[in-house]
């Protein structure tokens, strides 16, 4: 898999969150059989995994395997693409074949257990076997049923920044881009299109990349999409300032961008700057080489009134309605976030499968990794901003499931686009963009 696969499989299920909340509607507490029904010993289950990658299943095989010798228990893995995630698991509901076990992004995971397809008590067993005070509180926050439960088990997460040249930032004797005027004021000094110098990379293009750039800014900022109640309060006071933002920032970037003409840019010495998740550590070790790595820093968060950090968690659910079945899949989760099996789960990808567990993150074991040791600096910083995660789709810990709507319809990224590259004033972006919202989901 690309790396742009990796990141777009990992950004957020958009396009079918209607589907997947409509493939539901009706079947809850219907299902009983196929691999989450039957009572008595259990010699095999069903385990679905939105890893998906070269990267990810060799590492993951090799768990599931020790698990099978460990227990005596066959585990049928299977890896499905995160966007093809809803239709599988639709189906699924409608088949009675749901797995015992899934690894799932956040955003389906609140959807499934606010349908209450996933066994909430398993989740929190699991959570207090392994040590909730051991979690990163920030993948835990979005587990959350609300009841002080929850509705699935960390297992990894990345999260964005703005990763910068230090000795750039040296030589003009500029302050690390975490507040609006630093950025800014980073920005600025360096832009200089005349000599394909630019300020700052960022999503500009109306796509995924686009919106997570801006949440950050924007949440920062205590600017929301939604409110509590799912009311669209994107033509708020504080939008139109965080768009004004993005608007001053956006004269510092070469026009409509990408995720990758922006780490190009970064390579090739045109950007001192740009937003760019985790996932990083690897890649730009592999493509730029360690004396680059050395001189890249990380400002994990961006301030305005609060720290802000876009990010992703992934977690595991348990289907099972069985005693017997729920079981073997708490023990199963389990074993994965056991020392060297989680161990090894968190190198599969390192930067884009960040330790929800401190334990982990701080573990010699764990450290003791060529990406990692290349990056030690930096290591602490990301672990850090797990607990300022915040997204445009959960507000006050609950998933507005209506987000999805408006993020299938590219209405945050178009308003990015609108402000950046075609220069519309932000004041008439955020009315416009917020009554188009109002119209997708009426």
């Amino acid at each position: 898999m690309s790396h742009s696969d990796q990141l777009t499989r990992r950004n957020v299920l958009a396009a079918g969150a209607a589907g997947l909340a409509g493939g539901l509607a009706g079947c809850t507490g219907t299902f009983g059989g196929g691999d989450g029904g039957g009572g008595g010993s259990v010699d095999s289950f069903k385990y679905w995994n939105i890893h998906n990658g070269d990267d990810f299943r060799g590492p993951i095989n090799e768990i599931v395997a020790s698990y099978e010798e460990s227990s005596g228990t066959t585990v049928e893995a299977r890896y499905i693409d995160n966007d093809a995630i809803s239709e599988q698991i639709s189906s699924a509901v409608a088949s009675d074949t749901l797995p015992t076990v899934g690894l799932l992004a956040i955003q389906t995971i609140q959807r499934l257990g606010a349908d209450g397809s996933l066994s909430a008590e398993s989740a929190s067993q699991v959570i207090e076997n392994v040590g909730s005070d051991d979690f990163r509180e920030g993948p835990l926050k979005f587990m959350s049923d609300g009841e002080g439960g929850y509705y699935g088990i960390p297992a990894d997460a990345w999260v964005q920044g703005i990763w910068y040249r230090k000795s750039a930032f040296e030589e003009e004797g500029l302050e690390p881009p975490v507040t609006w005027d630093a950025i800014l004021e980073a920005a600025e000094t360096f832009h200089d299109p005349d000599n394909d110098m630019y300020g700052i990379g960022f999503g500009t293009k109306a796509t995924a990349y686009a919106r997570q750039c801006f949440t950050q800014f924007a949440q920062s900022n205590d600017a929301r999409v939604l409110d509590a109640d799912a009311n669209v309060v994107f033509d708020s006071q504080e939008m139109i300032e965080a768009l004004t933002f993005l608007s001053d920032l956006g004269e510092f970037v070469p026009g409509a961008v990408s995720f990758e003409d922006t780490r190009n840019l970064y390579g090739n010495e045109q950007e001192h700057m740009f937003m760019y998740s985790s996932y990083l550590l690897p890649d730009l070790l592999s493509d730029e080489g360690e004396e680059m790595v050395q001189n890249t820093g990380l400002a994990p968060a961006t301030e305005k009134k609060r720290r802000s950090t876009y990010g992703q968690v992934l977690g595991h659910t348990i289907f099972a309605k069985s005693d017997a079945r729920r079981q073997v899949g708490g023990d199963f989760v389990e074993h994965v976030m056991s020392d060297e099996q989680y161990v090894k789960w968190c190198h599969t990808n390192p930067g884009g499968t960040m330790p929800v567990l401190q334990s982990t993150s701080e573990s010699d074991a764990y450290l003791d990794n060529e990406i990692l040791s290349a990056w030690s600096d930096t290591i602490d910083q990301i672990s850090s901003a797990l607990g300022n995660m915040d997204r445009f789709d959960f507000v006050d810990g609950t998933l507005l499931p209506e987000f999805g709507t408006i993020s299938s319809n590219s209405l945050v990224a178009e308003a990015v686009n609108r402000v950046v590259v075609k220069d519309h004033a932000p004041d008439t972006v955020a009315k416009e963009q917020a009554e188009k919202m109002r119209n997708a989901l009426s």
